[in-house]
């Protein structure tokens, strides 16, 4: 191991490898600890590499990190010399309630006053365009801004190029503590060794209250498990390869919302997402509620994935599934909004997690912004309301 770096990553998923690329990039000595044996092992191995625009809330801080990061997406392979198979695939957002029509007219309206090129369909129309599309759907919004990458590949990318600028990646790596001296972080202590560092950016996911706690700190942040479906290769798509149920607009960014719904789908956070890779593959997403670290996949969420899927895509029903799986994403229960910040106390920390099920969608612009913070102290967007300082006059105790 390394005695000295200028800046140690903790944690090896893709807002890590990100931060990793970008501070390397610039010139810092960067050393990322990850606990695991591999990379991508977190939610970002459990992410079906969506890119969205339209499904975000046009009032949310949110918005324009994510168009900045699709930005930055668009020339990303070429820019890390490794292919992440991104594409500009654009976004159907469908909706199988009549009731919704009002509510996805607004947020046309609303978007379109935030310059996304974005516009409203009926079913029928929706349906001559794309005729695996279900005859519940009533209505949708198309837009093609939104894209699609592989989250694996993203990840290992960012690595690769973090290690040609010189960064270190240490595997299989326990924490044991974070050593702090006249409120200046100092070192990590690990299984390995000690290391010295002058800052140490926690980009730990789901598991980041441990990391906070090392320095005496609550980071409000706890698991959301999020449960996929994959299909065998099917014929590609005639128009849209990434598909959305409306109802994920509430049910991903209302969590707590969500659990208080009488409709056990909604309260386990069940709203149909399809995505189509190159492979031929679906994706058939997803799902988010509050299980603590169980990552099993279970009957009840895939029965309710399944039903809902055949609302929107039924052709999908007589395909074969060949797989299942579950991830955990980190959610930060107080507002649901990320945290991309430096602290007060202790000098030296940072930390970029909460991303919930955004952490691929936002992985480029994250790195940059932490980049931004620990090599010229300010950064090229606003980023106050994504600050660890907001929860200052908040409750953070989680439930």
């Amino acid at each position: 191991m390394n005695k000295i770096a200028d800046v140690v990553v903790i944690g090896g998923g893709v807002i890590g490898c990100s931060v990793a690329y970008h501070l390397a990039k610039r010139g810092a000595k960067v050393t990322v600890l990850e606990k695991r044996e591999g990379l991508c092992f977190g939610a970002s191995g459990s992410n079906q590499g969506g890119v969205p625009v339209s499904l975000f809330l046009p009032e949310s801080p949110l918005l324009e990190l994510i168009r900045a990061s699709i930005t930055l997406y668009k020339s990303l392979s070429q820019e890390i010399g490794y292919d992440i198979e991104y594409q500009q695939s654009g976004l159907l957002v469908c909706s199988v309630d009549e009731k919704q029509y009002p509510y996805l007219e607004k947020h046309v309206q609303e978007m379109q006053r935030k310059g996304v090129d974005i516009r409203l369909l009926e079913g029928d129309e929706i349906r001559k365009l794309e005729p695996i599309i279900g005859y519940d759907v009533v209505a949708g919004t198309e837009e093609w801004e939104s894209g699609i990458v592989n989250p694996f590949k993203v990840t290992h990318g960012l690595a690769y190029a973090a290690r040609k600028f010189g960064a270190e990646f240490i595997l299989t790596t326990k924490i044991y503590g974070i050593e702090v001296k006249e409120n200046r972080i100092t070192s990590v202590i690990t299984d390995k060794g000690k290391l010295a560092t002058k800052f140490i950016v926690a980009t730990t996911g789901a598991w980041s209250l441990e990391i906070g706690q090392m320095v005496g700190l609550t980071i409000p942040v706890r698991p959301q498990r999020g449960q996929v479906i994959v299909t065998e290769p099917l014929p590609l798509n005639k128009r849209w390869n990434y598909i959305n149920d409306a109802d994920y607009l509430n049910i991903a960014f209302n969590a707590d919302e969500a659990g208080n719904y009488e409709n056990q789908r909604i309260k386990l956070g069940v709203a149909g997402n399809y995505i189509q890779k190159d492979t031929g593959t679906w994706t058939i997403g997803s799902s988010r509620d509050f299980a603590g670290y169980d990552n099993q996949v279970t009957m009840e969420t895939t029965n309710y994935l399944v039903k809902r899927m055949i609302q929107f895509i039924p052709k999908l029903k007589d395909s074969n599934f060949i797989r299942m799986y579950a991830g955990l994403r980190p959610f930060c229960y107080p507002d649901g909004l990320p945290i991309i910040s430096e602290v007060d106390n202790p000098s030296g920390f940072l930390i970029a997690t909460g991303h919930a099920g955004e952490g691929v969608t936002l992985a480029p612009i994250t790195g940059k912004l932490i980049s931004e913070l620990i090599t010229e102290k300010k950064t090229s967007l606003p980023i106050d309301a994504f600050r660890f300082s907001r929860f200052k006059d908040m409750e953070t105790e989680a439930d």
